[in-house]
């Protein structure tokens, strides 16, 4: 890795997390000139246990939110590796019919990227702790196991697993991008020119590409289209739509009387003493709403208080969340980065019923706290601002690999399947020598 001048190359990807590290190195390996630019400096814990995204970290960029009527801030990581270097890593993978409203074709694609993915990161599966055992007992038969992108006790990254380097991509780092550069200067500038020539840097340098790919995350390309033009005004849904799985956080009573206080801290990840904050959900469905809509929700009984797992967080108590994981409303990420999920009063009253459901199984009657999985998609979707083969429509040489393009948020985490995609559509690069 270089903090310094990378020169040009024949494609530029922006963004060292999950995508940006897949598509560098499958281009680097078809033979492509990559430079991959990641704006972080910083190294982030190789400790699989802890999750640096806490008051201080150097690791993350925060982005204000509203969800409903709360203001919250979104971590995000900044680092090589990118969220996937600070987050839990849970590698479930889309479920086929989460893929049916992506379009024809794509439940093959994804099965085959996914094969590609599996064959680089290959996922662990962690013991089950007290608290879990005492949440999938209350809930027979409706358990699951949680794969990680762990091994041995210490987290592994798309930038561990992929190694772009090894194949000869140029990785920089400190390198933030301001915006994309285009032939006439805008686009739409002199003669109409879409053709976008490279990108710019914070520090005003240029860096010349024949190919952009776009893997900042859903709030940093959407950031980087706005800024350089790609908005509403040329047609492009940019930003809107964004989906999220609202999850409420359960306070538990610390009593060992009520079971989920009982052997905390056992069970320990021999590394760093932390035993895996999740290591199985419970499944859930509830009777149908609406036109088809059958709320499905995922309880996660987290092992130990997040104080214990995220340095510098306030002490807070032993929780359960419990996630809407298909719910049927958007929200916006803007062009400062700030995010807007204003709710649908249909998840909202959906999610509130299903924990009261979880709290009176369990037993408990703690508080709630409003949240988000953190795992924000769809900014943008194929089919709307990106071709199939991840193309911004309407202009030339830059493309989104990252989760921006889903479609839909599956129901689960999406980082198997940013992976997934990103393996794809890096594919169909490589096939079509896009550079």
């Amino acid at each position: 890795m270089t903090g310094g001048p990378g020169g040009d190359a024949d494609v530029v990807v922006v963004g060292a997390g999950a995508a940006g590290c897949v598509v560098a190195r499958r281009l680097a390996d078809a033979g492509a000139d990559v430079l991959l630019l990641e704006a972080g400096t910083a190294a982030a814990t190789p400790l699989a246990g802890l999750l640096d995204i806490g008051p201080g970290s150097r690791v993350v960029a925060r982005h204000p939110a509203t969800l409903g009527d709360t203001a919250l801030e979104l971590p995000r990581g900044r680092a090589v590796g990118g969220s996937g270097a600070v987050n839990g890593g849970y590698c479930a993978p889309a479920r086929p019919s989460d893929l049916e409203a992506w379009g024809q074709g794509w439940p093959r694609r994804y099965a085959v990227g996914l094969a590609r993915a599996a064959e680089r990161l290959r996922p662990r599966l962690a013991p089950m702790g007290p608290v879990a055992a005492w949440v999938a007992a209350a809930f027979p038969g409706r358990v699951a196991a949680v794969p990680q992108a762990r091994s041995d006790g210490r987290r592994v990254t798309a930038f561990d697993a992929w190694d772009p380097a090894g194949a000869g991509a140029r990785v920089r780092t400190g390198a933030a991008v301001r915006e994309l550069s285009w032939a006439g200067g805008a686009v739409g500038g002199a003669g109409g020119a879409r053709r976008c020539v490279g990108v710019v840097l914070d520090d005003d340098e240029a860096i010349t590409a024949r190919q952009v790919v776009l893997c900042a995350g859903t709030i940093g390309t959407t950031v980087l289209l706005l800024g350089s033009g790609i908005d509403g005004a040329g047609g492009h849904s940019v930003g809107h739509g964004v989906q999220e799985h609202p999850e409420l956080l359960l306070d538990v009573p610390a009593d060992p009387a009520a079971g989920a206080g009982a052997g905390l801290g056992t069970g320990a990840d021999a590394a760093d003493g932390l035993p895996t904050l999740l290591s199985h959900v419970v499944r859930l469905e509830f009777p149908e709403r609406e036109r088809g809509w059958v709320p499905e929700v995922e309880v996660r009984p987290y092992a130990i208080p997040m104080h214990r797992v995220i340095p510098g967080l306030v002490e807070v108590p032993q929780r359960i969340g419990v996630a809407l994981m298909n719910p049927v409303g958007g929200g916006r990420v803007h062009a400062d980065g700030s995010v807007h999920l204003p709710g649908d009063p249909r998840d909202a009253t959906a999610l509130a019923e299903a924990t009261a459901f979880v709290a009176e199984r369990l037993g408990i009657a703690g508080a709630v706290t409003r949240s988000t999985s953190q795992h924000l998609s769809g900014a943008a979707r194929i089919g709307e601002v990106c071709d199939d083969s991840g193309r911004v429509l309407g202009v030339e040489g830059v493309r989104v690999a990252d989760a921006s393009v889903l479609p839909s948020l599956p129901r689960c985490g999406p980082y198997y399947t940013v992976l997934a995609v990103a393996e794809d559509l890096a594919v169909r690069m490589a096939t079509e020598r896009a550079w």
